[in-house]
């Protein structure tokens, strides 16, 4: 049996920098609309309109979170503890064994006035295995081939805060807005259609905040591998690991700010406003009542996502009495996870009228529907391979080192802001160490680090500026770089028994 100790030392920071050309643009433009004459030296009205808690700031991950039954959890350090065991009857070619692990357990949680939070301010993906009964056969001295089936817990959380200083709102601020809708003192002016649009909203205003917890307690997966050595000094093995499935079930929590709010209630108490829903739902595209955006608040969800199948690839060949070489060739589907759908319990009103937006502007591409999100990550599969060396110091001590080259899932032709770490190589060493009494202590340390540059614009889930993309642009037309690093410790105790 063996038990096994997980540390982890993480850092994942974001720079956000400058506006580009595009943004920086709609905003020129439209403060010489609204201040004429002053975009040199705008006053503290038209600065606290156009002002941005992200513009040339700094976002750092204070720690890791993790899903767990019952919700999300904050965790001071990133660590845990595995463990299995097998048996093999005395004289029998059969093995049986079963573990405890963690095939994906990805998180982290900011400050909740981070500037990075409209990335995520808390979010946490978790697939833990707390069974797997296994059973490998010895067919022959060369080749062993094995088998399991996983019984795992899946859950997913996210709490998100939501802005979107989209062309729209540049629109909304429109000068003509004001002087055709509205009077001087901000009331409706008389003989306009009865919409009241005449609040001041900022394009970076939070109109928001998204919260979502959902789980399954079972899912099932397996894995299979074989271990062939043709000769003494030359081994292969190959390992599958199956996809998964998930089908959450869980709870939501989407309130409107109340600034937001008054702002979409005054503009749907008029007259005009149950017209423009019945024109709309009659071309299958409905806006909210004003009775839906009051109601907004908390339901139930359904999450839908693929966790991904892998495959990897090995030889092993002992160079000499005391040098072993290894190479390792790895496989990940990762396009399978880039679909993740949120199903919702009922229509809510901000789907309501992104989708109208999004199915105007861009065929429905940006996969929001009224009542669902489908929030494509646009990834794509990775090969990578690794390769490492064991040197036997003496009979108990063997010393190890290598490395792993890790290609990002993200394709360079459509950047991910979202996703802070692309590509890097992973460093590992380690020593191995076996007692008198048979049992073994396994220690490794592992170091990577990845640094990421989006120019203005670049990226579409993040800062991009194409007007068409209605869902996502946080960051919209802003210089952002992140750089995340790691630190990984491992220690495994194994006895025999």
């Amino acid at each position: 049996m063996h038990i096994k100790g997980v540390f982890g030392l993480f850092e994942t920071n974001y720079e956000l920098g400058e506006y580009g050309e595009y943004q920086q643009g709609l905003i020129d433009q439209l403060a010489e609309l609204k201040w004429p004459g002053q975009s040199g030296n705008l006053p503290p009205e038209a600065q606290a309109y156009f002002y941005d808690e992200a513009l040339n700031s700094k976002s750092e991950v204070e720690g890791p979170t993790v899903m767990l039954p019952g919700g999300m959890v904050d965790l001071p350090f990133s660590g845990g503890m595995m463990g299995g065991a097998s048996y093999s009857p005395p004289g029998s070619k059969y093995t049986f064994a079963t573990n405890v692990y963690a095939p994906m357990m990805s998180g982290y949680h900011r400050a909740d006035d981070d500037p990075g939070r409209f990335f995520q301010r808390r979010g946490a993906f978790t697939l833990l295995t707390y069974f797997s009964p296994s059973l490998a056969f010895e067919m022959s001295d060369e080749f062993q081939v094995g088998f399991s089936i996983n019984f795992s817990y899946a859950g997913m959380g996210l709490d998100i805060p939501a802005r979107e200083p989209h062309l729209l709102l540049f629109y909304y601020g429109h000068p003509w807005v004001q002087e055709t809708f509205c009077n001087e003192d901000g009331t409706q002016a008389p003989g306009t259609p009865d919409i009241y649009l005449c609040h001041v909203v900022s394009p970076y205003q939070t109109y928001g905040n998204l919260l979502i917890e959902a789980d399954q307690p079972l899912v099932f997966g397996y894995n299979a591998g074989l271990l062939w050595s043709p000769q003494p000094w030359l081994t292969f093995g190959l390992a599958y690991n199956s996809a998964i499935k998930t089908n959450l079930k869980g709870k939501y929590d989407f309130p409107i700010e109340p600034f937001f709010k008054e702002v979409l209630l005054d503009a749907m108490n008029g007259s005009l406003w149950p017209t423009l829903v019945a024109a709309t739902s009659a071309l299958g595209l409905p806006l909210p009542t004003a009775e839906q955006t009051e109601a907004q608040g908390s339901g139930d969800i359904n999450v839908k996502y693929e966790i991904p199948q892998h495959l990897s690839a090995g030889i092993s060949i002992q160079v000499t009495p005391r040098w072993k070489y290894n190479l390792d060739i790895k496989w990940t589907e990762w396009s399978a996870f880039s679909d993740i759908q949120l199903l919702f319990d009922k229509d809510i009103a901000f789907f309501m009228l992104g989708s109208l937006a999004d199915n105007l502007m861009n065929e429905g591409r940006n996969g929001i529907e009224p009542d669902a999100v489908r929030y494509q990550l646009g990834l794509q599969d990775v090969t990578y391979w690794g390769m490492g060396a064991e040197f036997q110091y003496n009979e108990r001590l063997a010393l190890r080192a290598g490395f792993e080259n890790r290609p990002s899932a993200v394709p360079d032709d459509a950047p991910n802001a979202f996703i802070p770490i692309n590509d890097g190589i992973l460093y590992g060493a380690g020593f191995s160490y076996q007692f008198e009494s048979k049992s073994m202590l396994d220690v490794s340390i592992g170091y990577m680090k990845s640094e990421s540059h989006y120019p203005p614009c670049s990226a579409k889930l993040g800062n991009g500026c194409n007007p068409r993309d209605v869902a996502y642009p946080n960051y919209q037309g802003q210089d952002i770089r992140s750089e995340v690093s790691f630190l990984l410790f491992e220690a495994m105790y194994s006895v025999y028994f």
